[in-house]
C-alpha cells in the first residue's frame, strides 16, 4: 500500500501533534496512550482500533515516568504511530503493539535531540531575562517549541510514509512462528507494565491486596470493573483505618 504524500503528511501532523503536546498540555491527559490512541483512531475513521491499541499501550507504559532530567521512552509517539499504521496498512493489532516498542525508543531519541538543541537557547534566554528583554525571550520560546515539533515530526513521517508499505509487506510475508511470537510478547507487555508499576509502589502490607486481586481475576474470572471496584473499596477501608489510627495516636 503506497500512501499519498498529502495523506501521509496529514497523518504525520496528527500523530506529531499529540507528542508535541507533552510540553504544553500534558495536564489535559491528551498525551496518555489511552487518550491519544482513540483520538487518532477517531481522526482516521477507526476509533475502535485506537481504543484497543491505546488501552493496551497504556498498560505497557503505566509505570514509565520521567524523573528529573531522565527522558523516558516516548509512549505518545509509540501509540499514535502504531494506531495509524494499524488503520492504514491493516496489520494486526498484536503486530502494531509490538511495533510500538522500537517506535517508542525512536521517539525517546528525538526528544533527547530536541532537549540538546534547546540547551543553548535557554542560556540565551537567561541573558535576555537579566537585561529585561522580554520580547526576544518570548520569541526564543517559540523557536524552542518549533524545534520540538520538527524533531517529533521527522521520525513520525518516516514511520508513516515509508514504514507503512514496508510493514504491510513484512506482515504478509511473516513466518507463522514470528506472528505467534509477536502475539505472545504482546500478551506479556501489559504484565511487564504492571510489574514496573508494582516495583515502584511495593510495600509488604500491599501484598495481600495483590494476591486477592490476582485470585479474583485468575480463578474467579472477575471483570476489570468488578476487581477495580473491590480495589477502591479496599483502599477506602485502608485509608479510614489509617486516619483513625492517627487520630488515636494524637489523642
Amino acid at each position: 500500500m503506497t500512501l499519498d504524500l498529502g495523506y501521509a503528511l496529514y497523518v504525520s501532523v496528527v500523530c506529531t501533534f499529540f507528542g508535541w503536546l507533552t510540553y504544553g498540555m500534558h495536564g489535559f491527559g491528551l498525551t496518555y496512550p489511552v487518550v491519544c490512541g482513540p483520538l487518532v483512531g477517531l481522526l482516521l475513521g477507526d476509533m475502535r482500533t485506537g481504543i484497543i491499541i491505546g488501552g493496551t499501550l497504556q498498560l505497557v507504559y503505566l509505570g514509565v515516568v520521567g524523573i528529573g532530567a531522565a527522558i523516558p521512552v516516548n509512549a505518545t509517539t509509540a501509540t499514535t504511530v502504531s494506531t495509524a499504521l494499524c488503520i492504514i496498512t491493516g496489520i494486526s493489532m498484536e503486530t502494531a503493539v509490538a511495533l510500538a516498542v522500537p517506535v517508542a525508543v525512536l521517539g525517546q531519541l528525538d526528544r533527547m535531540l530536541a532537549w540538546t538543541l534547546n540547551t543553548p537557547l535557554m542560556h540565551i534566554a537567561d541573558k535576555y531575562a537579566e537585561d529585561a528583554k522580554y520580547k526576544p525571550m518570548v520569541r526564543l520560546t517559540y523557536v524552542g517549541s518549533l524545534i520540538f515539533w520538527i524533531t517529533e515530526f521527522i521520525p513520525v513521517f518516516l514511520c508513516i510514509y515509508f514504514g507503512s508499505t514496508f510493514v504491510a509487506t513484512l506482515n504478509d510475508n511473516m513466518p507463522a512462528w514470528v506472528t505467534n511470537w509477536l502475539s505472545a510478547s504482546t500478551g506479556m507487555l501489559p504484565a511487564l507494565g504492571f510489574g514496573m508499576l508494582f516495583s515502584m509502589m511495593y510495600k509488604p502490607r500491599y501484598i495481600p491486596y495483590f494476591i486477592i486481586g490476582f485470585v479474583l481475576c485468575a480463578v474467579f474470572k472477575g471483570s476489570l470493573l468488578s476487581v477495580a471496584l473491590i480495589g477502591v473499596a479496599a483502599a477506602l477501608i485502608n485509608f479510614g483505618q489509617s486516619t483513625n489510627a492517627r487520630k488515636k495516636g494524637a489523642n
